[in-house]
C-alpha cells in the first residue's frame, strides 16, 4: 500500500476525507466476468488484472491522499461477504439496504462524515476505474483539493483528455478559466453531456472536450447545497436520518430513509443539472478508463500489453464463437 503523501498546509486545512463508491451491481459486465473468472461478483470485487481487486486499487489510490481511517466505503446489502477476501479493510464500511443509484450512494457517506466533521472536504472515488499513472493522477486530485480551499462553494470535477468519441461516458465542455494559483488549470463548466449519441460524441471529441471521471472534490456543505436544489427528494430523507448516523440507531434510520428514496443518477441530476456549481480540473497525461464493459477492459490490456491468465482462454472462446457463427 502506498502511504499518504504530505500535503501542503492549505490542503491539510481542508480536513480531507475520501468516499469510495462500491455499491454498484455491475450488471453490464456480469456475463463477461462469469465467462473469464467464473464469478458472479460485481466488478469492483474482482481481481481482473493482477492480485488486487478493483476496490483494493481504489483504496490504495485513496491512501495517497488520506489516512486509512478517513476512508468511508459505501456498499449495498449482500456485498459485505466479498470483503472477506480483502486484508486490512480501511476506515468505515457503510452498507446501504438497497441500491438506489448513485445519488443515495454518494449522499449517505457524505452525511455520515458530516455528522463527525461538518467542515470536512471530501474526495469521491468510484471503485471501478482503471488508472495507469497513479501518482500523476493523485497529483491532479491534490490540485483539486487545493482548489476547494480557494473555491469552497464549488465542486471540483476531474476531467481527462478523451481518446475517442465514446458514447457511454459523460463529457465536459470547459468554459472560462478560473484563477486557481499554483499552476493548476481550472475552468468553469460550460456544459455537461451524459452519454451522447454517436454524432454528438464525434463532435465533442473533435472539440477537445473532456471525459467525466466522476472523481469529485468539495466541501460537505457544497455537496449539500447542490443536492438541495438538484435532488431534494434524495437529500431530504437522508438528512432527516443524519442525526442518528454514528449511533446505535443508524441501521434503522437508514432503512427507513431508503424506503422513501427514488433511484436518481448523480451525473444526470447533480452534474448535468447543476453545471453552474462545478469547476473542472483537467487531469492531463493520465490514462483513465471506466471498466464498465468488456471492450474497454480488452482495449486497456492491449494498450499496456497486459496478459492475465484468462485472456488466452477468452480469445479462443471468441474465435470459436466466430467460426460457429460463420
Amino acid at each position: 500500500m502506498t502511504a499518504a503523501q504530505p500535503l501542503d498546509p492549505g490542503i491539510r486545512a481542508a480536513r480531507l476525507w475520501a468516499v469510495v463508491l462500491a455499491g454498484g451491481q455491475g450488471t453490464r459486465l456480469q456475463g463477461f466476468l462469469r465467462q473469464v473468472l467464473g464469478t458472479e461478483r460485481p466488478k469492483q470485487f474482482c481481481r481482473i488484472v493482477g492480485s488486487r481487486s478493483m476496490l483494493r486499487h481504489t483504496w490504495d489510490r485513496s491512501t495517497r491522499l488520506v489516512e486509512p481511517d478517513r476512508i468511508v466505503t459505501i456498499l449495498t446489502a449482500g456485498q459485505e461477504r466479498f470483503l472477506e477476501d480483502e486484508d486490512r479493510v480501511p476506515g468505515r464500511i457503510l452498507v446501504q439496504p438497497a441500491n438506489r443509484e448513485t445519488a443515495a450512494g454518494l449522499l449517505l457517506p457524505l452525511l455520515w462524515i458530516g455528522e463527525h466533521d461538518p467542515g470536512a472536504t471530501v474526495v469521491v472515488f468510484p471503485a471501478d476505474h482503471f488508472i495507469w499513472e497513479e501518482e500523476r493522477f493523485a497529483g491532479h486530485v491534490r490540485a483539486a483539493v487545493g482548489a476547494t480551499v480557494r473555491h469552497p462553494e464549488r465542486l471540483i470535477l476531474l476531467g481527462v483528455e478523451a481518446d475517442g468519441p465514446e458514447q457511454t461516458y459523460g463529457w465536459i465542455a470547459p468554459g472560462l478559466p478560473c484563477e486557481a494559483g499554483g499552476g493548476a488549470e481550472l475552468y468553469r463548466v460550460r456544459r455537461f453531456w451524459e452519454k451522447p449519441d454517436r454524432a454528438t460524441a464525434a463532435r465533442l471529441f473533435a472539440s477537445g472536450y473532456l471525459w467525466n471521471t466522476f472523481v469529485l472534490a468539495g466541501r460537505i456543505e457544497a455537496f449539500k447545497r447542490s443536492a438541495r436544489v438538484a435532488m431534494p427528494e434524495v437529500l431530504d430523507p437522508l438528512a432527516g436520518a443524519a442525526p442518528l448516523l454514528r449511533t446505535r440507531n443508524e441501521a434503522d434510520a437508514v432503512a427507513a430513509a431508503y424506503r422513501r428514496l427514488p433511484s436518481v443518477d448523480v451525473s444526470q441530476r447533480l452534474l448535468a443539472g447543476r453545471a453552474e456549481d462545478l469547476l473542472v480540473l483537467p487531469a492531463r497525461g493520465v490514462y483513465w478508463s471506466d471498466w464498465g464493459d468488456p471492450q474497454r477492459i480488452l482495449r486497456t490490456l492491449k494498450r499496456f500489453d497486459r496478459r492475465p491468465g484468462w485472456l488466452p482462454v477468452y480469445a479462443r472462446a471468441m474465435a470459436a464463437g466466430l467460426e460457429s457463427a460463420g
